[in-house]
């Protein structure tokens, strides 16, 4: 398995265009390199945070090659930590866990800022990465419960398309990606390396629904908590929107489970 799961996607259209991020959340190619990311507003994974490149501890973070600017996570809130200057949250989203700092104007602040965040709900935290004695952390501009579930799919799936174009702007110039090994319908193309002789198992499943099959039962099958959502969209190479639809139908129709939150499965 790629030691990094979720850098990296294939056939995605533009996840961006039906975000709830917007246009600006997005990483151009053209961005790339020494100052590309500082007026963009970066999706990453929680591992990207911990695992991004710092040539030295005055450096700005970097992913992918691409210098960050502001940065947006969102997960779950673990803990809840409140001083007289500021509240930090302890976020996870099954990708690593990392510390969300949100600083108050004072220690009596009523501006709101905090409203709403409890622990055990997701939230949206928009910031910037730092370090303090050689622990990373977010120090957040603003958190904000989330609502609506489909957000936090939309924002793995960015992760994943956000971090490609940066990898390989080429293949995604135009807003789209070509379906890998030259499948004729595109989104329902099986991802690349994917063994499709000798299993029958899901012959009569849709291309995409077999191919998510096939990923999970193989890849997830040695961990006790499946497989990532971003995972399965790196390996399978569906359209995003599709291949949630997919997973949510296979989870309905009882052939996969949810295991550690919703966004591992496993094969029943």
């Amino acid at each position: 398995m790629d030691s990094n799961p979720y850098y990296a996607a294939g056939g995605f259209v533009n996840a961006a265009a039906g975000s709830p991020y917007g246009a600006g959340a997005s990483q151009s190619p053209g961005g790339k390199g020494k100052g590309g990311g500082q007026q963009t507003l970066r999706p990453l994974t929680i591992k990207q945070v911990l695992e991004a490149s710092q040539p030295h501890p005055d450096a700005d973070f970097s992913v992918d090659g691409v210098e960050l600017g502001s940065v947006k996570v969102v997960g779950v809130v673990r803990n809840i930590s409140t001083t007289a200057t500021n509240v930090s949250y302890q976020v996870e989203d099954g990708t690593g866990t990392v510390d969300c700092r949100l600083w108050l104007d004072t220690s009596t602040d009523d501006s709101g800022k905090t409203d709403g965040i409890e622990q055990d709900i997701y939230v949206a935290v928009v910031g910037t990465m730092k370090s303090f004695n050689q622990k990373r952390h977010v120090s957040a501009t603003t958190v904000r419960p989330i609502t609506d579930m489909n957000e936090v799919h939309y924002h793995f799936l960015e992760c994943v398309y956000v971090s490609l174009s940066a990898r390989h702007p080429a293949m995604t110039a135009g807003g789209g990606m070509a379906a890998p090994n030259g499948g004729a319908s595109g989104s329902y193309a099986p991802g690349a390396g994917q063994q499709q002789a000798g299993n029958d198992r899901w012959a009569e499943f849709p291309p995409v629904a077999r191919s998510i099959m096939e990923v999970v039962s193989t890849e997830g099958a040695a961990s006790d908590e499946g497989l990532h959502v971003a995972e399965i969209a790196r390996r399978v190479g569906s359209s995003g929107d599709e291949m949630m639809q997919a997973i949510e139908d296979l989870i309905s129709d009882g052939m996969l489970y949810t295991t550690i939150d919703e966004f591992h499965v496993k094969t029943t």
